[in-house]
């Protein structure tokens, strides 16, 4: 792997872990993509945009010796450079690249759209996913019982997200730079490239809502910043009902070809999932108070 970093990027190195490596105050990740050089460059357009708002926050991917993105092919992926300089953010950068990305991609949330996505992968859990199980395994039985219940709640986000349509004729939402997931507040996590979407600033709330990197009234905070409709709230509510940590271990386990123990996993996302219907509870009955949403009787 040094050889490697030597031969494609030129920096000879003592150390390199986990992928990863530092240089000089930044620190260098290898990482795989199923991008082609072609939208690696693309890529590279919208973080130079960053740049411009975010300075040194960001963070690049690094060219090789040959002026490309791309410096091999391993599994059937590329692999990449990515490095960022070690220093801290906070949740003002992720307010502030909501509000620079609104509607500058000119692209809308289409609802029914996102009904079918959801859709879709709630039936790939269930018909694909489950049956990769090890039913010979206590964790995975308890995982496969406990998705049974999950599926009840991604069954309501699904019927909430249908119910907006009907109460508000809502068909379309606006759209800035998102994540796909935000599991800590760091660096990294925010300006990886290979982590942003284009999607409703719902989405990232969500997902700082249910890790614990806001707490209620910051929430709150953020959406009356935003100017959050009635409809919004409820389209937040529903993402927040949509059980991620427990389809997103059981994918994993699916889609894992090697002999790694997910028992830990498996108890984690069950945990964190418990704990993430407190949260939808708290949200709801607060909300509620000076809000007339759509009732939901069983969380009342």
């Amino acid at each position: 792997m040094r050889n490697f970093i030597y031969d494609y990027y030129g920096y000879n190195i003592d150390e390199i872990k986990n992928a990863s490596f530092t240089y000089q105050d930044y620190t260098f990740l290898l990482a795989a993509t199923s991008e082609d050089e072609n939208s690696m460059n693309n890529l590279n357009n919208l973080i130079n945009s960053l740049a411009n708002n975010f300075g040194n926050d960001i963070v690049y991917i690094v060219k090789n010796k040959y002026n490309k993105y791309i410096s091999t092919t391993k599994d059937d992926n590329n692999i990449c450079l990515l490095t960022y300089k070690n220093n801290k953010i906070n949740i003002n950068s992720l307010i502030k690249m909501h509000y620079l990305y609104a509607n500058f991609f000119n692209y809308s949330i289409d609802l029914k759209e996102i009904i079918i996505l959801w859709d879709q992968r709630l039936e790939y859990i269930q018909n694909q996913c489950l049956v990769n199980l090890n039913f010979d395994n206590e964790a995975h039985l308890i995982l496969y019982e406990y998705t049974m219940y999950a599926v009840g709640l991604a069954i309501n986000a699904l019927q909430y997200l249908a119910d907006i349509q009907i109460d508000f004729q809502r068909k379309n939402y606006n759209s800035t730079l998102t994540h796909r997931r935000i599991k800590k507040m760091d660096k990294f996590e925010i300006f990886n490239p290979f982590n942003f979407i284009i999607d409703h600033s719902s989405r990232d709330l969500a997902e700082l809502y249910k890790n614990d990197l806001i707490d209620f009234n910051n929430l709150i905070k953020i959406c009356q910043q935003y100017y959050y409709t009635v409809d919004e709230y409820e389209y937040l509510l529903a993402r927040l009902f949509y059980p991620t940590f427990i389809f997103d271990i059981v994918e994993d386990i699916a889609t894992d070809n090697t002999s790694y123990d997910h028992t830990n996993d498996i108890y984690y996302a069950i945990a964190k999932q418990n704990k993430q219907l407190d949260k939808i509870k708290e949200f709801y009955q607060a909300i509620n108070k000076y809000i007339n949403i759509r009732p939901i009787e069983w969380l009342m």
